[in-house]
């Protein structure tokens, strides 16, 4: 068995220089000799995260992930004919509207209480079967599509299903 300071010994057998390579601890950085290997990080697009950690290593960004971050809308409407509430969420990208969780809330005068959380379907769309004479609310929490990008929150306005 390994003890706990030789293991992080071994996790951390690589450090960054001054230079931006990465060398073995111990090894001479560009001012010495060495006969340590030199590792390169590779930054594809420019965002300072290496491409082994970059969500999108072909799309420069700022966010921890390395993907950017793209918002996105959820409607909600009373269907009359159909008697259900529909919520829509849209994007500029497919991957956060296809499956995105949506929350429906009760709106009440001091209070919203979450009723269930459901997820849309491939193009956004959710239908709530729900008690008239109340108001309701839509939510999708931020989520992340690997390798596509950060969705933002959003957040319905209020609709008043008839009785």
């Amino acid at each position: 068995m390994m003890s706990w300071s030789r293991l992080l010994g071994r996790i951390l057998a690589l450090v960054l220089s001054t230079t931006g390579a990465l060398v073995a601890p111990g090894a001479a950085t560009s001012s010495g000799a060495t006969d340590a290997p030199v590792l390169s990080a590779v930054d594809t697009d420019g965002d300072g995260l290496d491409d082994s950690i970059d969500g999108c290593p072909t799309v420069a960004s700022g966010t921890a992930t390395g993907c950017p971050t793209v918002w996105r809308t959820v409607s909600l409407r009373w269907l009359a004919g159909k008697e259900r509430l529909e919520a829509r969420v849209s994007s500029p990208a497919g991957a956060c509207v296809a499956r995105a969780r949506i929350k429906l809330f009760l709106d009440r005068p001091g209070r919203s209480d979450k009723l269930l959380a459901s997820d849309a379907s491939s193009q956004g769309r959710r239908r709530f079967s729900v008690p008239g004479g109340a108001r309701y609310y839509a939510m999708v929490t931020p989520t992340y599509s690997t390798g596509v990008a950060e969705c933002g929150k959003a957040v319905s306005r209020t609709v008043r299903v008839p009785r």
